[in-house]
């Protein structure tokens, strides 16, 4: 089972920083999942809220901000003050800041970014090819037709079908991956079913379930042969896999 640091080591430092990364990297997890928005000038940045009040102390939206706007702002400070200066990061810094054996799962946000699909998504994969070298990397979304506008911009890059936990309850994600030529079907642990994972398996695809953050649930995934989870302690959830 490999394990993802969601929005890197987020339980230990602020989430997508570049000290939540490098902290997922000691922790030892195999990769580091990221959400990706884009700025005014169409710069993707690393940051989950649509507003930067939560997690860089800031008035407006990522989109209507230039990468130089949301540089200024501090992403660190309301996590602890020993992270104060931490920066919104672009996704080019971190695909070359971040080990090169340290693969990286791409979340991307479109919601409330009036512009094109088409144009995010080209957008996305400029950073990638150019910036990943060696590296494994994965796009994912929850907005299904984003993922459908990646897939047609990069033919060959691996994609992640996220689920929502209300919207795609009665969907068939085996039916929705195969719709979208994805490698990986990641749900919430509400709609974990061993039949689900099963139906996933024989197609070819694999499973990932977010966010767990409690050990006591990691033998019941290694039991239903689980292929990734996603958590804000890599570490602890790392400690457990090996006690498994």
């Amino acid at each position: 089972m490999l394990v993802a640091a969601h929005r890197g080591a987020s339980g230990h430092a602020p989430e997508n920083t570049m000290a939540a990364f490098h902290a997922a990297v000691v922790a030892g997890a195999d990769l580091i999942e990221l959400d990706v928005r884009f700025s005014s000038d169409l710069v993707p940045v690393v940051i989950h809220d649509r507003t930067l009040a939560r997690t860089a102390g800031g008035r407006g939206t990522v989109a209507t901000l230039s990468f130089a706007d949301l540089s200024r702002h501090d992403a660190g400070r309301w996590f602890h003050s020993r992270f104060a200066g931490e920066q919104v990061p672009s996704l080019a810094s971190v695909l070359t800041g971040i080990p090169p054996d340290m693969g990286i799962n791409i979340e991307v946000k479109p919601d409330g970014d009036a512009r094109p699909l088409a144009l995010l998504a080209d957008r996305v994969r400029e950073e990638i090819h150019t910036h990943r070298g060696t590296r494994q990397v994965l796009v994912s979304s929850f907005d299904h037709r984003f993922l459908r506008a990646y897939r047609h911009s990069a033919p060959h890059d691996p994609l992640g079908v996220l689920l929502h936990p209300v919207r795609d309850l009665a969907r068939r994600p085996v039916a929705i991956a195969r719709r979208l030529d994805a490698a990986y079907i990641f749900c919430s642990r509400s709609l974990l079913r061993r039949s689900m994972i099963d139906a996933a398996h024989d197609a070819g695809f694999g499973v990932g379930v977010y966010t767990v953050n409690a050990t006591a649930m990691i033998p019941r995934l290694a039991r239903y042969g689980i292929d990734l989870v996603f958590t804000n302690f890599p570490a602890e959830i790392r400690a457990a896999l090996e006690r498994t």
